[in-house]
Formats: structure tokens, sequence, C-alpha cells
């Protein structure tokens, strides 16, 4: 079902200025004194939002909070400020202060703006509500519901791209219990798989924000490599978000014959499965399963700290069929323009094998019901439970 930070309706109200019948007043400088909200509509767990002021040097205002100040306020919890537009100045931005939402509906306050000369301006702020039972919230199409949980610890990573300077790369959902991630989720684009980033340059490394004593240290014991989940090859754009795939956060104990055979195989197919819409992965370990014989239930890592293996390892994709849309995933309402598929495979010494057997295939909501997440949940509810019950495997490679 799509959640409500997409679902909830978005009331907007223009700003209305009324000055003795007039929308506005011009100064002789010709500057036109208005106010604005840098965002008419937040989102529930912002906590500020901008009121941006414009008028001629030397014109005094009034900010009031006309209704919803008992949860809104100015600086220093006022409902009403007053000042002047000093000398030089003809913008100025103030800022109202609030708490997250939880409460499972909007809220709206309405501020009213008053400048010299009777220019009045009449704003109104929208706050979304927020799920607290949703620990983290982004409107990727490639996140699952992060759901709060006794232990998880979601990250999301950004780096710059060329002259983009936060541009999003992954998204985890770490288990210190299991010293891993459960999955990662993550676009896939040209943008980021062509560049010249070189894994030579990267290094293995502790997650910056997350405890010490909570990821595993150095390498795993043999037969066990550090095995990815989003790959290094997946993140060739910039040396930064390469680098950022080296976090140990990123790393599972994976069998050397499956992460270089298998497993390798079928991340290079996956990039060959990206498009100008975007495609959209999570890849997940799954630690609750039958391991294969091949495989033990846990190994150590280089300072004898126990590490669970995985039994299974599984990704995720989403795309559109044309793969040049141009649309957002959250506004496609016919799930024929839709393509998803899970794929669940055992961990196991695969040799040099790089077959992928048809029984690993699967719906989303099957693979759902096995791992106990909520995937792909920007989907449009129209086509939500059509796109992820089914599936095409001769669509994909």
């Amino acid at each position: 079902m799509m959640r409500w930070w997409t679902s909830v309706a978005k009331v907007v109200m223009v700003s209305v200025m009324l000055a003795w019948g007039f929308a506005c007043s011009k100064s002789d400088d010709g500057v036109v004194a208005s106010a604005h909200l840098a965002q008419d509509v937040v989102q529930g767990t912002s906590t500020n939002c901008a009121v941006v002021l414009t008028a001629q040097q030397g014109t005094k205002y009034a900010v009031t909070i006309a209704d919803g100040n008992e949860w809104c306020q100015l600086s220093g919890g006022r409902s009403e400020l007053s000042g002047v537009m000093a000398e030089g100045e003809n913008t100025r931005t103030l800022f109202l202060y609030f708490e997250k939402n939880p409460s499972g509906s909007p809220r709206i306050a309405h501020i009213v703006v008053s400048f010299d000369g009777g220019v009045r301006v009449e704003l109104q702020l929208t706050q979304e509500s927020y799920d607290a039972n949703i620990a983290f919230v982004r409107a990727w199409p490639e996140l699952p519901v992060c759901d709060v949980r006794d232990g998880y610890i979601y990250r999301s990573y950004s780096a710059a791209v060329g002259a983009k300077s936060n541009v999003r790369n992954y998204t985890i959902c770490y288990n210190p219990e299991y010293l891993a991630a459960e999955w990662v989720a993550y676009p896939m684009h040209a943008l980021y798989t062509n560049g010249s980033a070189n894994r030579d340059n990267s290094d293995f490394k502790k997650e910056p924000t997350i405890a010490a004593n909570q990821q595993m240290n150095g390498y795993y014991k043999s037969p066990y490599n550090r095995g990815h989940q989003i790959a290094a090859a997946d993140r060739k754009c910039s040396q930064e978000m390469m680098d950022q795939t080296f976090y140990v956060t990123n790393m599972t104990p994976q069998l050397g014959r499956f992460n270089s055979t298998l497993w390798g195989s079928l991340e290079g197919k996956v990039r060959s499965e990206q498009c100008l819409d975007t495609l959209y992965v999570v890849t997940g370990a799954y630690f609750k399963g039958k391991h294969d014989s091949s495989i033990a239930t846990a190994t150590t890592d280089s300072s004898g700290k126990r590490c669970p293996t995985p039994s299974h390892y599984y990704k995720l994709l989403l795309k559109t069929v044309k793969g040049n849309s141009g649309k957002r995933i959250a506004e496609i309402t016919d799930a024929s323009a839709l393509q998803a598929i899970a794929i669940f495979i055992p961990h196991h010494d695969s040799g040099s094998s790089t077959v992928l057997k048809d029984e690993w295939f699967m719906s989303v909501s099957d693979l759902e019901k096995i791992v106990g997440f909520e995937f792909f949940p920007m989907l449009n509810d129209a086509v939500e439970d059509e796109v992820k019950s089914e599936y095409n495997r001769s669509l994909w490679f």
C-alpha cells in the first residue's frame, strides 16, 4: 500500500497580498514588498521552515502566526515578531520552528506578514504527519519500508558526482547482531556506473557513524570474502561514491567460490538492466534459513569476533518496461508499464558456475513473505499488488 508520505493531500494556499485593494506596493527603487514560504508543505519529520521577506530598506514589517501557534513559533518561541529592513537589505529570512508531527494528520499554520503602507501577505504552512513506527523516510522508489525494530540501524549515503554535490548513493538496514546489513537499497543508472573510479584506490573501513564495536574487524576467516552488497563496480561515477561501498557495514561473509562466480555474474547482469528511467535495486542477505552443507552458520573476523553467515542472498529489481517513459514510479497507474522480479539464491559453493536456476526467481510479494520486509512501497496504490505479485522471467537477463 502506498504510504502516507506520498498519499497525504498537499493543501497549499496561494499567498494573498492585500493593500487597500492592490496586490502589492512598489517602492521608489522598484522593490515589491512581498513574502513567501520556502516550502508550503513540509514533511512530518521537518522541524523548521523559512519565511522570506522582500521589501525596500527601512520598511517596517510584522510577522504573526495567526493560527497554529500552539505547534509553530518564531524564534524565541514567539508568535509575533517585528523589525525593520536594514540598510542595504532588500530580503530577510526568518524561521518558523516546530516539532515533528506524529499525530497521524496534517496540521496547518496561518502566518500573516504586514508591511508599511498596508501591504498584507497571508501564508499557509502545512506540516504532514509521519508514522512513528517508521524509522527512516525518503521518497525513493528503491527504499523498503524502514520499520522501527529493536536494534536496526538505518543509514543513507550521498556524495559529489561532477558538479552535483549531494547525489544519493545507497541506504542500508544494518543489524548489529549479525554485524551486517540485512538489505542495501540503491538506484542504478549510467550516471553511477560510468566513470573512472578505481577500486584499487578504495580501502575497507569502518562506517564512521556506527559504533566501531558494532562492526566487523578487518577480514573474515577463509574461505569467506568480504562480499559487497552494493558492488564497487556499481559506483564508478566518483571515487567518493565507490569508497562508500567499502564500508564494512556493506560487507557480509560470502564464500569465495560464490562471490567471484555466481554472485559476481549476477551483479553484472543487473547492471545490464539499467535504463534511462533508472533501475531500482534492493540487495539483501538472509540469515535465518537452512544453510547449504558447504556453508558454515558462522565464521570469525580477524579479531576473533563471531560473524553469522547468510543462508541466502537476494536481489529485487524494479523498472519501467519501456525504460524511457520519463515518469516517476509513484505516478504510474498502469501495471503493465512496470516490471519487477526477485531472485533468492542459496549461499553455496557454486564452483565456476554462473547459471541462474529458474527456481530462484519469484515475485516480490513471495520474497516479502520469506524475509519479512515490505519492498517498493512507493508504487502507486492502483498497481502495487499487481506489480509485486507477478513476474515474467523472460523480461529479464
